[in-house]
């Protein structure tokens, strides 16, 4: 499970995080993680300023230093950063297709499990801009996802209470018959070095080649309406 770099800048590398790849075992240091794999790669004094859950797979941005991490901690806190999804869910195309509009729900969390609340939780919104079938499965879908906050397990926890649990995500109700797919597919954020707005979109992989034609397309131009209006600089929650 190899981490495969996309870019490097003074400040940050991006990568992308194979699915099944822990993004860091503080209490385990020597076990295998991306980070573990930076920095045996000789990338130094990496600091993670966001996570992937370990089955979720696709973009991740490592700071470089301990300014760089400021930096882009404040772009997350101030929700100037850009995140698109790509998840394959437990529901038929015509059932999927009823989830595309926001979301809003309150999310607690108990343990290693995120539960939707009716108070007392973190406010947490995402939108599913688009549902497409899944090619191989009909009682599967992909979803195309713009996450707006970062909640632990967010994405899984809500789509579930909303009826559409991903594939093989047992801890929220999908069935098992599916390794559970989550692609981090693009990320926008200011550089650190000279607050100039930069987009990533992740490379093909294998994974995609189970995308419909134009679930491809509304990733593309999901990157490219990103690469042109990036958020104000003063953009608040």
């Amino acid at each position: 499970m190899a981490v495969r770099l996309v870019a490097t800048t003074p400040g940050a590398l991006v990568v992308v995080k194979p699915a099944g790849l822990a993004s860091e075992l503080a209490r385990d240091p020597a076990a295998d993680s991306l980070v573990r794999q930076l920095r045996a790669d000789g990338h130094g004094d990496i600091r993670l300023v966001h996570r992937l859950d370990a089955g979720a797979c696709g973009l991740m941005l490592v700071a470089r230093s301990q300014a760089a991490a400021a930096h882009y901690t404040r772009e997350i806190e101030a929700r100037r950063w850009q995140k698109w999804y790509v998840a394959r869910v437990a529901r038929s195309f015509a059932t999927a297709r009823g989830l595309v509009g926001p979301h809003k729900a309150y999310l607690r969390t108990e343990g290693r499990v995120a539960t939707v609340v009716r108070s007392g939780g973190k406010p947490s919104f995402l939108d599913v801009l688009l549902a497409a079938p899944a090619p191989d499965d009909p009682d599967t879908s992909h979803v195309l996802i713009r996450l707006h906050t970062g909640r632990f397990h967010q994405i899984r926890a809500m789509l579930a209470h909303a009826g559409a649990p991903l594939a093989g995500d047992r801890t929220y109700g999908g069935p098992g018959q599916w390794p559970l797919y989550l692609e981090h597919v693009v990320l926008g954020s200011h550089m650190d070095t000279t607050g100039a707005w930069t987009v990533w979109q992740g490379p093909p992989h294998e994974d995609r080649e189970r995308w419909a034609p134009e679930l491809a397309a509304a990733v593309d131009t999901c990157a490219a309406t990103a690469r042109t209006t990036p958020p104000p600089p003063d953009a608040a929650p």
